[in-house]
C-alpha cells in the first residue's frame, strides 16, 4: 500500500466555513512534523494520519526536511484537496533545521483567518 492510501478521510462537517486543523507527529526520531490546513470537502481522520506518519518512517523522513516537506505536501493535496496547507518539518541534529511549505487553491483566501492563526 502506498503511503499516500493510508490517508483516510471523512466528510467536513460544515464546508460552508473555513477554519484550521493543526496536526502534530514524529514521523521518525528527532524529526517533529506540523501539519495545518483549512479543509475543503473533506478531513483527515486521526487514524489515516497516524498511520501515514508511521509509513513516513522509511524513505521519505530519512531524505531529509526539505524532500519530506514536499512529499507531506503532494500526499495532502492530493487526498484531502484542502483549501490551504502548511507543512512544517524540524529537525535539531545535526544542526536545528526548520522547513515550511504552503500551498492554496487557486482563489482562496480568507485574511481574517491568517490575521488570527499563531505561527508555530
Amino acid at each position: 500500500m502506498h503511503r499516500r492510501e493510508l490517508l483516510t478521510t471523512a466528510a467536513n462537517p460544515d464546508a460552508r466555513h473555513d477554519y484550521l486543523v493543526e496536526l502534530h507527529g514524529e514521523p521518525a526520531p528527532g524529526t517533529r512534523l506540523t501539519l495545518r490546513y483549512v479543509p475543503d470537502r473533506a478531513v483527515a481522520t486521526p487514524e489515516g494520519i497516524a498511520a501515514y506518519l508511521g509509513a513516513l518512517s522509511g524513505t521519505a523522513a530519512a531524505a531529509g526536511p526539505e524532500a519530506l516537506a514536499i512529499a507531506v505536501l503532494d500526499d495532502l493535496n492530493n487526498e484531502l484537496i484542502p483549501r490551504w496547507v502548511e507543512v512544517t518539518v524540524e529537525r535539531t541534529l545535526p544542526v536545528p533545521q526548520r522547513v515550511v511549505i504552503e500551498d492554496r487553491q487557486p482563489g482562496w483566501d480568507n485574511p481574517h483567518l491568517f490575521a488570527r492563526m499563531r505561527r508555530v
